[in-house]
């Protein structure tokens, strides 16, 4: 029985367009295994820099096309994934915490009322107001991770005081993603003795502080590019300098 050929895909210009327009807008943040594989298609002949890479769409063959195009359909499917779940966790600390009405408050009505009351336009309001936001959850997450990290003394409190309270900080809540057994521990209520000392190892383990760490730059990053809306000056420069020292305050005490 003879075997019918394989159905040959052949990509069409729209779609070309769209690949490659695909391609430079994800520049700067595509994943190696995407960068080697352009590299191999790459119509430099070796003149470009290192970190440069030149590639003629119309050159490379409909196979290759394709290829190129399911291994950005699988990079962005990832990423979405990991909004998804950095957004989860957003959400999750916002209910556990009570962010949303208290300690994010401040932040949010100081940035956006100061901006009203300058008569300023509607966008550069609602931007202040996303300024405000992202600045008071990161700085919310910070404090979590260094409720783990510093010590009773450098706290001016008991170290690690909010898991023995029972409340889901950041670190907490994507530790919980990896481990099961930490959600037992906790609503055990630590009766066990050392069972707090487990738990904060686990979130260790699990790697809660470092995905903590990166959801605090994640907002940081988002409030300063709220800041694009005003023009450059001492004032935004402050403001810049305000997320920036928060974050800093990891890096003093790792």
């Amino acid at each position: 029985m003879v075997k019918p050929k394989p159905i040959r895909q052949i990509m069409t210009d729209r779609e070309k367009h769209k690949l490659s327009s695909e391609l430079e807008s994800l520049l700067g943040e595509l994943p190696e295994n995407i960068v080697d594989f352009l590299k191999e298609q790459s119509s430099s002949d070796g003149q470009m820099g290192e970190d440069e890479i030149e590639i003629d769409i119309d050159a490379l063959s409909h196979e290759t096309l394709y290829k190129l195009h399911k291994l950005l359909d699988d990079y962005l499917l990832e990423k979405q994934k990991n909004q998804a779940k950095a957004e989860s966790c957003e959400m999750e600390l916002l209910n556990e915490s009570g962010l949303s009405n208290s300690s994010m408050q401040p932040y949010k009505a100081s940035t956006k009322g100061a901006v009203i009351f300058s008569r300023a336009d509607h966008s550069v309001t609602e931007q202040m107001y996303e300024y405000g936001k992202n600045l008071g959850l990161s700085f919310q997450v910070v404090n979590d991770i260094l409720d783990f990290t510093q010590s009773a003394e450098q706290l001016g409190k008991l170290a690690s005081s909010d898991l023995a309270k029972g409340n889901l900080t950041a670190p907490v809540i994507f530790a919980l993603e990896k481990e099961p057994k930490l959600r037992d521990i906790i609503e055990s209520e630590f009766c066990e003795t050392g069972s707090l000392n487990e738990a904060i190892e686990l979130i260790k383990q699990c790697g809660g502080i470092e995905r903590a760490q990166k959801l605090a730059k994640e907002k940081a990053d988002i409030a300063i590019k709220s800041l694009q809306c005003l023009p450059q000056s001492d004032f935004r420069l402050g403001l810049e300098d305000m997320v920036m020292f928060n974050l800093e305050r990891i890096d003093l005490f790792n």
